[in-house]
């Protein structure tokens, strides 16, 4: 699973679709993960990707 933040979301989905070869599940970050940062910069992540 991938965290990422506004700025790295084409990043992250490039990173996904390159190990997978599929798109991937893309959703809002939401509840206990609402503390999670960016795996690209450490700001707080809105998005995970989930391969």
């Amino acid at each position: 699973m991938i965290f990422c933040c506004e700025t790295h979301t084409d990043r992250a989905l490039d990173d996904a679709v390159e190990e997978t070869g599929t798109f991937p599940l893309f959703s809002v970050v939401i509840g206990e993960e609402l503390s999670t940062v960016c795996n690209y910069c450490g700001e707080t992540a809105v998005y995970k990707i989930e391969e």
